[in-house]
């Protein structure tokens, strides 16, 4: 049951911290896991294949650089998104009064929150695989046939052992259909891969570039920003497992990193009418 959680923070003390925590927060929700499950938390670490969570950076960092200046008079947030029913029953007991604090690089960050529902943070929610599946299937497919995504945090793919940070729709749906058949109990066929790099094409974008400081100080490329995927044809075929993982990368991510910052992503519009000249004020849509 795919799931995103968002943690409240606040720091024990006034501090400058490293502006991208995000290894420290993979680091730490992995001591969750292990307190109950420690093979599990193992295995996750040492596996290099997709993996069962997601988890970003702090929110909220006021940026300097590579450091940022934390106050204990400011809440701050971390999102973890969970891909498995083991996961999840992990989770349950993932409360304030139970975890207390996390430590993040050596720091306390006091827990004060977890979110489940998006009426208190529209990043949280939760959902089924089946009913993912379920409200694409309410669609006419002679209708949605466009994708605007928000790539909230630093997007990028690993491509014959070099980053690749352009959020080409192949690179995009083909991380998402990765995720879909190693977490879903019903995989989607694979020969749609080759049908989206046929299928589907950019209609509009508003993209930057972000360099983010990681292991040993080295930079790696990532884009931010909005882009919008259209179908250039009408396909009943292909279009619901489109949309069907469109939905999914709420909870999934997309592309490298994901377990530490990278990879942040909602749908924010689907669309039934051809795109317009310029982005429209577009509408979050979460898992369901």
């Amino acid at each position: 049951m795919p799931t995103a959680l968002i943690f409240t923070l606040r720091p024990d003390r006034e501090a400058v911290v490293p502006s991208n925590l995000g290894r420290a927060t993979h680091a730490a929700i992995l001591r969750l896991i292990a307190k109950d499950d420690p093979e599990l938390a193992e295995n996750i670490h040492e596996n290099d294949g997709p993996k069962p969570l997601t988890v970003s950076n702090v929110h909220g960092l006021r940026r300097r650089g590579a450091s940022a200046q934390v106050s204990t008079s400011t809440t701050y947030h971390l999102r973890t998104t969970l891909l498995s029913s083991r996961l999840e029953e992990l989770a349950q007991s993932w409360q304030p009064t139970t975890i207390q604090a996390l430590d993040l690089d050596g720091m306390p960050w006091i827990v004060e929150q977890v979110i489940t529902a998006p009426a208190d943070n529209s990043w949280a929610d939760r959902t089924t695989y089946d009913r993912i599946v379920a409200m694409s299937q309410l669609y006419d497919f002679n209708n949605p046939y466009r994708w605007t995504f928000e790539f909230a945090s630093p997007v990028t793919f690993r491509q014959h052992g070099i980053n690749q940070p352009l959020p080409t729709p192949d690179l995009v749906f083909g991380s998402l259909l990765d995720k879909w058949n190693v977490f879903a109990a019903k995989p989607l066929p694979n020969d749609i891969r080759r049908l989206i790099g046929e299928r589907l094409a950019i209609s509009r974008f508003e993209l930057s570039s972000v360099a983010e400081t990681t292991k040993n100080g080295a930079l790696q490329i990532g884009t931010i920003g909005r882009c919008t995927y259209t179908m250039t044809k009408r396909d009943h075929h292909l279009t619901p497992y489109i949309d069907t993982l469109a939905r999914f990368a709420f909870y999934s991510g997309i592309g490298a990193g994901t377990t530490r910052g990278f990879g942040q992503v909602r749908l924010l519009e689907l669309s039934t009418t051809p795109p317009p000249k310029g982005f429209q004020r577009t509408r979050q849509i979460g898992g369901d």
